[in-house]
């Protein structure tokens, strides 16, 4: 079998052993480019035809894409790749051959690796050699364009870096005429404009580099109506004034820091034990160097105040991460709006990090290429609040090795490669009760103890329930501790007593319950005729009519979800506020 490869980093190409595999014509190398470009997934013939034509197909649309992929798959027949039927399309079966994006991809992410700014240096070098040219020069179809809008960010954003370092370096003379080239390629890439005027001020043309501003400053505002970033403008002021003799070693290091985490609400408190469990999982990252991002997954169910304590993590750890602290509420369970998609997520992240929104590219690839380039060399931590799944934060994890990002989701992320996982607990009666007299603010917590205790196993433990419970009592004077417990004995309504206005318990659940399937659905509901207290699953099995492996299975997953609790080996519990929220779905 031949050894074959394919260049899409140029004009496209195909050899098998080193001599070209003819690929004539415009038309069946677009049905190649786009079927190289799916990465193996199935292709629908609408999507190859409006490749080729552009909505202008004719009649005969149909049929042609047949022809081309026939000789597609004659022209490939001794190599061992293979076009097969997929879905109502193509897809194509590499069978092992080598794709110079992917080997770009890995030399370029090798760099993030290395610590030494040299060998950086090379091992970006040596992914931007692999470039011919423009990706798939020549072909000028739209739905290609499209698509390779974010491989050509890839490869700006890796010669950004590349740069970057080499001005590290001090190597600025011998950038000149590549920057010069590059910004007359790219005039609204401000980064681009940075490095050129900072090589320009180091190699004595101070003049020449306040001409590059004023140009892209009149262009800017002729063309698009804005004027430049504020960490352009700042680079000419340093340089006007004097002190751009020093610039540039890294464009940009005199930002400011980049922050968005939302005010403090309310202090954190009974969650000593899991602050010193995740702390000391990071011992050593936001201490000094690390070669790879910290990712700190904390799971819980609803109410059990995964986001206050990312947040907290947050402020507590701000300082050993001074470029900036960044926050994103995804709203997988969220009553503000639909679930936040990848490419809004990196929207806003890039915004908060000072990217222009003009500037932020509209393709997701073009993005994720955009939030990896802004995070390089930077120490920032990212929290994602409330993810969906594993799948729903993988986009949005940083490469840069100094970063650490905190995700909360009410799912255990176990596929999540993460440095630490931590399921958040209920509340200890300890920090129940702390919590619950911190709130009430006055002596009838302390007057009525075991009321206290009533109310917090009322609550589930919960500290949004406590919470809500004590707002609830401090608004109202005239009643006791054990009055209020006794209007939260009766379950059916113990969520409608404990709904306050930015509570949201009972929706906060709906959202949990609405994620499940109907299977585990109607589980839940049978579970409420068990109540709060240790089953088994064998006798879950009998009450569902299910076979014992097939419901174990299930209850596992409500423990995922966090709409169970797992207390032994196939022995479970429902929460108490859990279980009251189950009684008004029986």
């Amino acid at each position: 079998m031949s050894r074959i490869s394919f260049h899409l980093l140029g004009p496209l190409k195909c050899e098998a052993n080193g001599t070209a595999v003819p690929i004539r014509g415009a038309k069946q190398q677009t049905v190649l480019a786009i079927l190289l470009l799916a990465g193996g997934k199935p292709v629908a013939l609408p999507r190859l035809i409006d490749a080729v034509w552009d909505g202008q197909a004719p009649p005969t649309a149909t049929k042609q894409i047949r022809n081309a992929v026939s000789d597609l798959r004659h022209a490939l027949a001794h190599t061992g790749v293979s076009i097969q039927p997929g879905g109502d399309g193509y897809r194509l079966d590499r069978a092992g051959s080598a794709l110079d994006l992917d080997e770009f991809t890995r030399r370029a992410e090798l760099a993030a690796f290395k610590s030494d700014p040299g060998a950086k240096v090379e091992a970006l070098r040596s992914a931007l050699a692999l470039w011919r040219g423009r990706a798939l020069a020549g072909l000028t179809s739209p739905v290609l364009r499209s698509q390779l809008a974010g491989i050509e960010e890839l490869r700006l954003a890796a010669l950004e870096q590349r740069v970057d370092l080499e001005l590290e370096l001090g190597m600025h003379a011998s950038l000149i005429g590549e920057l010069t080239a590059a910004v007359a390629e790219h005039p609204f890439r401000e980064r681009f404009v940075a490095q050129l005027m900072t090589v320009l001020c180091h190699s004595g043309s101070r003049a020449q580099a306040l001409k590059v501003f004023d140009d892209t400053r009149r262009r800017l505002r002729d063309e698009l109506g804005v004027d430049p970033d504020p960490e352009l403008r700042a680079l000419h002021l340093r340089i006007i004034t004097g002190t751009g003799a020093d610039v540039g070693t890294t464009v940009g290091t005199d930002e400011p820091p980049w922050h968005n985490l939302p005010g403090d609400t309310a202090p954190l408190t009974g969650r000593d034990s899991e602050q010193d469990l995740v702390l000391r999982a990071l011992r050593g990252h936001a201490d000094g160097p690390s070669t790879t991002p910290a990712v700190v997954a904390v799971d819980g169910m609803a109410g059990v105040g995964k986001t206050a304590f990312a947040l907290h993590l947050g402020r507590q750890l701000a300082s050993a991460y001074p470029d900036g602290q960044l926050y994103v509420d995804l709203r997988a369970h969220g009553l503000a709006g639909p679930r936040l998609d990848v490419p809004a997520a990196l929207a806003l992240l890039l915004r908060a990090a000072g990217r222009p929104a003009g500037s932020i590219p509209a393709d997701l690839e073009g993005r994720r290429a955009a939030w990896h380039h802004r995070l390089a060399g930077r120490r920032v931590l990212i929290i994602l609040d409330d993810a969906a799944s594993a799948a729903h934060v993988a986009p949005l994890l940083p490469h840069a090795p100094g970063c650490l990002t905190v995700v909360t989701s009410r799912r255990r992320l176990s596929s999540l490669h993460s440095t630490h996982q931590l399921s958040l607990p209920e509340f200890s009666i300890a920090a129940g009760r702390d919590l619950f007299g911190r709130v009430v603010g006055d002596n009838r917590p302390q007057a009525e103890s075991a009321a206290v205790d009533e109310i917090l196993r009322h609550c589930g433990r919960l500290p949004l329930a406590i919470r809500s419970a004590a707002v609830r009592l401090r608004h109202r004077t005239a009643w006791s501790v054990s009055y209020l417990a006794s209007r939260l004995a009766d379950g059916r309504s113990r969520l409608a007593e404990l709904s306050m206005d930015s509570a949201g318990l009972a929706e906060a659940f709906d959202m949990s319950f609405n994620r499940l399937d109907p299977e585990h659905q109607r589980l839940f509901r049978l579970l409420s005729r068990i109540g709060a207290h240790d089953v088994d699953a064998e006798r879950v099995a009998t009450l569902a009519g299910l076979p014992v492996h097939h419901t174990t299975r299930l209850l596992e997953d409500l423990v995922d979800s966090h709409m169970l609790l797992a207390t032994g080996p196939g022995r479970y519990r429902m929460n108490e506020l859990m279980h009251a929220y189950s009684l008004q779905l029986a």
